[in-house]
């Protein structure tokens, strides 16, 4: 009889789509039936980001992945220069940050509190699930080589982006492709500095603060401005710029990563 782990190494690809595709539908569900929007602290959405956190942990923990992903691995075993590779995508959110109205915020406790649950427990959330999770199945299966592995990072990275196809219901379409290269492009990154490392935390700290740059003003400013999109011309410039510190930074992770055996 097949057991559940051998189903899922099996078929890593469709695993880490079903997967992906389900949190998805969870968090556009509650997002329909219960809108939080204008408050700080959304908390049904929250509460079932979280929990499908603890699920993918319980999974990784299950399986006996714990380490092997990076999130409980020792720091004494991560890249000894763990604290200076994530500073290209570091750059992202420096640059997000550059739309910060910092001089109008309301830096109050509660307003704080909230902006860092929020991007903590998001960043953590899309690292478990897709890096943690889904990347690390499909190096196993397809890590012999080098070529598995950038196939490995690209493919997680196109669910990631793909992920949030869902956002066309009330955003523009131009808006909403942009945002899938985006995702993917850094989902590429955030791929190679997590095999790099041997962590997830270096790239759960980084995403954090770049959803942090970029949700500032929703967080602390009392009448967020309305959303603007750079059109055509802005987003390629952006797309650039991913490329740049996110996507190319990927790749020279991953080059200069040693191929891991499928249980290290």
């Amino acid at each position: 009889m097949v057991t559940f782990k051998q189903w899922v190494t099996r078929n890593p690809f469709l695993t880490s789509s079903l997967l992906t595709l389900a949190s998805v539908f969870l968090l556009f569900l509650v997002k329909f039936a219960l809108p939080q929007e204008g408050t700080l602290f959304n908390w049904p959405r929250l509460i079932v980001l979280n929990s499908i956190s603890v699920a993918v942990v319980y999974l990784l923990a299950r399986f006996d992945w714990l380490h092997v992903s990076g999130l409980m691995e020792p720091v004494n075993k991560w890249h000894p220069r763990w604290l200076l590779l994530p500073l290209p995508l570091l750059a992202l959110a420096l640059l997000s940050l550059t739309s910060a109205q910092l001089s109008l915020a309301d830096y109050s406790p509660i307003r704080i509190t909230a902006w860092l649950l929020s991007n903590f427990s998001t960043g953590f959330f899309e690292e478990v699930l897709l890096r943690g999770f889904a990347f690390l199945l499909l190096w196993k299966a397809w890590g012999q080589t080098k070529k598995g592995i950038y196939k490995a990072a690209f493919v997680q990275a196109l669910v990631f982006g793909l992920a949030h196809l869902g956002n066309l219901y009330d955003m523009p379409v131009i808006d909403v492709m942009a945002q899938v290269v985006f995702s993917t492009l850094i989902g590429f990154g955030f791929a190679g500095l997590t095999y790099l490392t041997r962590s997830l935390w270096p790239a759960i700290i980084i995403h954090m603060l770049i959803n942090c740059a970029g949700t500032f003003n929703d967080f602390f400013l009392s009448r967020p401005p309305e959303p603007f999109s750079p059109g055509i011309a802005g987003y390629a410039v952006i797309i650039v710029l991913f490329i740049l510190f996110a996507a190319l930074p990927g790749v020279v992770y991953l080059k200069r990563a040693k191929i891991r055996v499928s249980g290290s």
